[in-house]
């Protein structure tokens, strides 16, 4: 085989890898199914594990959903704590003495091409209404991000979700409406990304209610970012409270 045709023979091979190679980088940037596990919120609260069927609208996903007609409802009792030893801040565990939700707020990127970093900069919280409805003076705020991966390539699951950003707010200076709040947010940007899972987050936020009372019930139809929907919302489920 002649110089000649050995430079033509490494020049098709090369051809033939990049066009394999490039084709399964496009089909990966372009390939969306990796929303299909995004499309309701996970959520946690005190009680939702041992109260579910007991208790109307305990469901904490009814927060996170975009729908304000599906709401969270949980009983406030009092728990009392074991010994006598400091508070921590920020908590790294939920503190189940005092009332607190978890859930999904958003993935970091949207699933455009390229995908753009999200630049979230308020937290919008709205409280049912109704005597019932207890109405904080003051949360504390904590986001986590959880990096992902693309399972079947990666051949990892996502890691662990990792404490992010920490605050605390009095809520009185921050209402837009009879029970309903906006939050400013201070939180580090998203980096770019070529596509998913480059740069990819998982987002989650723990809203604990430090001053709330022994009775009545903490009801919170939505917990989201202004002007985005992440999730597909639940049907409406009768779970909010008459607010006459």
């Amino acid at each position: 085989m002649s110089s000649r045709e050995k430079i033509i023979v490494v020049v098709l091979i090369l051809a033939g890898y990049l066009a394999v190679h490039g084709s399964l980088a496009h089909s990966a940037s372009w390939d969306l199914s990796y929303l299909q596990q995004f499309e309701h919120p996970r959520a946690f609260s005190r009680f939702s594990t041992i109260l579910y069927h007991a208790y109307p609208g305990l469901k904490p996903a009814n927060a996170f959903d975009g729908n304000p007609n599906t709401c969270f409802r949980e009983p406030l009792v009092a728990v009392h704590k074991r010994g006598s030893a400091a508070p921590i801040w920020p908590q790294p565990a939920p503190d189940y003495s005092v009332p607190s939700i978890s859930g999904e707020i958003g993935l970091s990127h949207s699933a455009g091409f390229p995908p753009r970093p999200h630049k979230w900069k308020e937290l919008d919280i709205a409280f049912c209404g109704g005597a019932n409805s207890y109405r904080p003076s003051r949360i504390d705020v904590q986001w986590y991000r959880q990096k992902l991966y693309d399972v079947d390539r990666d051949n990892r699951v996502p890691d662990a979700p990792e404490l992010w950003n920490s605050t605390s707010y009095r809520l009185a200076q921050f209402r837009t409406k009879e029970g309903e709040y906006r939050l400013p947010v201070n939180l580090e940007e998203f980096p770019q990304s070529s596509g998913f899972p480059d740069g990819f987050y998982n987002v989650w936020v723990r809203l604990t209610f430090v001053d709330a009372p022994d009775h009545g019930e903490l009801c919170i139809r939505d917990i989201t970012i202004p002007g985005q929907q992440f999730f597909l919302p639940f049907e409406n489920d009768h779970s909010c409270p008459s607010e006459r």
